[in-house]
């Protein structure tokens, strides 16, 4: 039936079996044949047949209408597949590689994309994507750069690594100004550790700083040695005994993801991949 189907979309976008027949290089009476014999499956007229030419039924404009953007998107996919037969070099981090990229796992797998550079800081691919030395990247809060092609992927919030022993523990959500009343847990360098450094010096923080590798944090936080920041795709997946996660009001350390690749091509295949169908 879908090839029936497709070439019903045909005929409604030509409003011709002539003109359908060309384009799908078949003759105009086995064409007219596929659309009795598809009518007799559906079990309803789809064309109003006259000399001047195709008209469509109601039934039939509301086919047409909805079934278009749905084989549109099958041939874009199956071009896409056939276009994409070598190796995608991607770039990634460790965060994103542990615990966002694994949920996609099946259908990058299909789309031949492989992970050949990893680096703890995102900025740092954009020179090896520019260069030609991987094909795409996910980077942090960059939303464009030079001649690059980029799209927003989406939004990632940190979340609170608090303590058990803190009585911050006992509650549903908490506040920065909270958070900022106990030592500081942060990453030695990166991004997040600049954000939460900036915060700390708006609120004129006078605690302790303590610096640490970034899959360390949650383990000093379990000792109770003060609060830490974590991307919500991470705490998402993972539990620490003694540590308990909680939303920060107003979400004060965020991070935007954006998508970027050397074509516009690579964009929208990688974008497919990416796209969560719910």
């Amino acid at each position: 039936m879908l090839q029936k189907l497709n070439a019903f979309i045909e005929v409604a976008k030509q409003q011709s079996f002539t003109k359908a027949a060309e384009a799908l290089y078949i003759s105009q009476p086995a064409l007219s044949k596929q659309m009795r014999r598809l009518e007799d499956e559906l079990g309803f007229s789809l064309f109003n047949r006259a000399s001047y030419g195709v008209e469509l039924t109601e039934k039939g404009k509301g086919m047409a209408e909805e079934l278009t953007p749905l084989f549109g998107r099958i041939h874009q996919t199956v071009k896409q597949y056939q276009s994409h037969e070598d190796k995608i070099r991607f770039g990634s981090t460790p965060v994103l590689t542990s615990y966002y990229l694994p949920k996609y796992f099946d259908k990058l797998a299909r789309g031949n994309l492989h992970v050949t550079e990893i680096k703890d800081d995102s900025e740092e691919l954009l020179p090896l994507l520019e260069e030609g030395d991987i094909d795409a990247a996910i980077i942090q809060d960059t939303s464009s750069y030079k001649t690059l092609r980029s799209a927003y992927l989406f939004t990632d919030y940190f979340i609170a690594a608090i303590p058990v022993s803190s009585p911050l523990a006992e509650k549903q959500e908490v506040t920065l100004e909270e958070c900022l009343e106990e030592s500081q847990i942060i990453p030695t360098k990166g991004p997040l550790s600049e954000k939460v450094r900036s915060v700390m010096h708006e609120h004129d923080f006078t605690g302790e700083v303590i610096e640490s590798q970034y899959h360390a944090m949650a383990g000093l936080v379990a000792l109770g040695m003060g609060i830490a920041y974590l991307p919500e795709m991470m705490v998402q997946q993972v539990e620490y005994r003694g540590v308990v996660f909680l939303p920060i009001q107003d979400h004060p350390f965020k991070r935007d993801m954006y998508l970027y690749a050397r074509s516009e091509e690579n964009l929208d295949y990688l974008n497919g991949l990416f796209t969560d169908i719910q």
